[in-house]
């Protein structure tokens, strides 16, 4: 770490652990196993094979996230139950880099480049930041420059013909000014085979960078410019039926888009006082989606297809006041925050009605939906951290929050026989509520090497609107309000070899939001159940039993169902399970380093089983499933080259379902690779 820290926080501590330099933070003592909060380093991100934020399920106890392999689009991540649906809720695990909050989840980038930390705090969150984290918050921090040039040259290849390369590079530009920057190129065959066209069906290629220029014009002052930019050229969203004899085959008319673009912009300015810090940090973000373009029949047949268009625009303001670090004494952060996202889409669905009745043979409906949806959000927001002894301090936060939203709406139906349609009526519809959230906890040192912590909060998730219903009762769903509590204990001294920690909590939640189909309809609805419950435990633990060998374990289980809530047809799903929330998590591994500059690393992955429909129906789930990796690497100089494998035992599993369609996005087969980095 140099003059430049992108934080702007003292340097931190640094336990040198041979042949890795690793942070405190991410060593074996209580500053990296705490309660509620997971910490990865660029070590342990490549040992868990986390090279994208869809690869994060088990990053952290109870994290989970779904997707059928399109950048983020549509993508739900789920921590402890609280979960976001596929398009319109607002997230429910909110997402940071580098003090930059992140709009939608389908607008939260792939790629990790320049990545220094990767933090995930369980629980509501929204009384310490200014984005609102229902359900926790990833806080990611990438490199900042230090006070001499150094980079960073990765070039790999793999199976599927998997070609990538990333260039890092930071380091000073005079005595005020510094630089860092990442760019990364990817491309690669698909895993599926379409065999009507006969050619790969899900064939990927990327761009990626992100940059930041800091000047420094006194020892108190930093401003720092970012871009962040990613761009993928992609095919079919990685789907085939449910009925299919190889989950890695497809027999599709129409192999299908995926366009995705993302480009960030944020400046932040900070000062530091004798008193503390103020932090002001600006951002505009733009996401577009243009197209995706999908075979909903997966068939030879031209029986339907979808085309989405969809983008996003996003403002945010933060002003953030907090007192400088010093033990034992009173810490706060307070702040004010100001948010304002503008959606619009354009949805094309076709399909073949089947006949019968009035409808005759090959008649084809066309549906095409346009519609704009706008978020604000103004927010205050503060906590302290009050110190009442030696040994107990007690924590206090509190949100205040107002919330609008808006919807402009139109559907147009037509048939290829020119039948008479009935129209959907436009919708147009606004809405606003003021809330509050709140939270209060007690650490408790009970010895050097025993901490107790608990906590208990009150959280919202904020109402919205659904874009794919013409009806009013329908499109406009309310907020969701959660009762969360939570204890548990770390161990382990704070320079020993071992540490850990376990914690046990339950959520109520009201109002619970998440998507369904409008029966008798091609609409679907975010609606709220009146109520679920999530109950679960956590466990973490960093073992180095002897010189040269580190493992890190952290699992957790997840109980969430329905306590009041009827499907679309009326029946009861009392203690159903929730859908997306996996049953449990798990991710372990082991790093040892064998000499002579050889390491090995290897490291297992378990899913617990998932229910994609609120039904629980065992055709749309996934059942428990375990994924192993390895890797060896020899490092000499500057250079290191490395052997990897992904999914060594070839186990088949879907890490998202559509019941819909009966389709599924099958996870990635067994992979090898090799991979050379110059470190300079």
């Amino acid at each position: 770490m140099g003059v430049f820290l992108g934080a702007g926080a003292a340097e931190p501590k640094v336990t040198t652990m041979s042949p890795f330099k690793v942070e405190a933070e991410f060593g074996v003592d209580g500053l990296r196993i705490q309660n509620s909060q997971a910490v990865l380093n660029a070590h342990l991100l490549e040992q868990h094979g986390i090279a994208r934020m869809q690869d994060m399920t088990g990053a952290a106890p109870n994290l989970a996230t779904s997707n059928s392999d399109t950048r983020g689009f549509g993508d739900v991540l789920s921590l402890r139950g609280v979960t976001n649906s596929i398009f319109f809720t607002t997230p429910g695990v909110a997402l940071m880099i580098d003090d930059v909050p992140a709009g939608s989840v389908s607008a939260y980038p792939s790629g990790l480049l320049g990545v220094e930390s990767f933090v995930v705090k369980a629980g509501p969150q929204g009384t310490d930041y200014g984005r609102n984290a229902p359900g926790g918050m990833i806080e990611i921090r990438t490199r900042a420059p230090g006070n001499r040039h150094a980079g960073r040259l990765v070039l790999d290849y793999g199976s599927q013909n998997a070609r990538s390369g990333e260039l890092a590079a930071e380091g000073p530009i005079s005595q005020q000014f510094a630089y860092s920057l990442s760019v990364a190129l990817a491309e690669r065959d698909g895993y599926i085979r379409n065999t009507f066209l006969n050619k790969s069906a899900d064939d990927r290629r990327s761009v990626a960078a992100r940059g930041a220029l800091y000047f420094k014009p006194d020892a108190k002052t930093q401003l720092r410019a970012g871009l962040a930019f990613e761009r993928a050229r992609d095919d079919a969203t990685r789907l085939t039926s449910l009925f299919s004899r190889n989950r890695y085959e497809v027999g599709s008319d129409l192999n299908g888009t995926t366009n995705v673009e993302r480009l960030d912009f944020s400046f932040q300015a900070r000062r530091r006082f004798d008193w503390g810090s103020m932090v002001a940090t600006t951002s505009r973000q733009k996401f577009d989606v243009d197209p995706s373009v999908t075979d909903l029949d997966l068939s030879p047949l031209p029986l339907a297809f979808s085309r989405v268009l969809q983008g996003e625009e996003t403002w945010t303001q933060e002003v953030r006041f907090e007192s400088a670090p010093a033990a034992n004494q009173t810490q706060w952060r307070a702040g004010v925050f100001y948010f304002d996202a503008a959606g619009d889409g354009n949805a094309l669905r076709q399909f073949i009605v089947p006949p019968g009745g009035f409808i005759p043979p090959n008649f084809v409906q066309t549906e095409r939906t346009l519609y704009d949806l706008d978020r604000k959000n103004y927010a205050a927001y503060g906590n302290l951290d009050q110190p009442i002894g030696a040994q107990t301090t007690l924590k206090f936060g509190v949100r205040l929050e107002r919330n609008e939203s808006e919807i402009s709406r139109t559907k147009a139906s037509s048939n290829n026989l020119g039948f008479p349609a009935p129209q959907d009526r436009p919708l147009v519809d606004a809405q606003a509520g003021n809330t509050a959230s709140a939270t209060i906890g007690v650490q408790q040192v009970i010895t050097p090497a025993l901490n107790l912590v608990a906590r208990t909060s009150v959280a919202r998730k904020p109402e919205g609107y659904s874009a794919f219903t013409a009806s009013p009762a329908l499109a406009r769903f309310g907020e969701e309000r959660q009762l969360a509590a939570e204890a548990g204990l770390t161990f382990g001294q704070p320079k020993g070899r071992f540490g850990g920690s376990v914690l046990a909590f339950a959520t109520k939640l009201r109002g619970y939001q998440f998507e369904r189909t409008v029966p008798g309809s091609t609409d679907f609805v975010v609606v709220n159940a009146a109520e679920v419950l999530s109950r679960g435990f956590e466990a973490k633990f960093m073992w180095s039993p002897v010189e040269r060998v580190w493992w890190d374990f952290q699992a957790g289980y997840t109980s969430a169902t329905f306590e009041d809530h009827r499907d679309a047809t009326g029946v009861s799903v009392f203690g159903k399970r929730v859908p997306f929330v996996p049953r449990s998590t798990l991710r372990t591994g082991v790093t040892v380093d064998l000499g002579g500059g050889f390491t090995g690393n290897a490291s297992y992955q378990i899913v617990g089983r998932t229910f994609y429909d609120e039904r629980n129906t065992a055709m749309f789930s996934q059942a428990s499933y375990g994924v192993a990796n390895a890797q060896l690497r020899y490092r000499f100089d500057q250079w290191s080259v490395a052997l990897y494998g992904h999914n060594l035992f070839r186990k088949g599993y879907y890490q998202f379902i559509n019941p819909e369609i009966a389709a599924g996005a099958p996870g990635a087969p067994r992979r090898f690779g090799v991979q050379l980095t110059l470190q300079y």
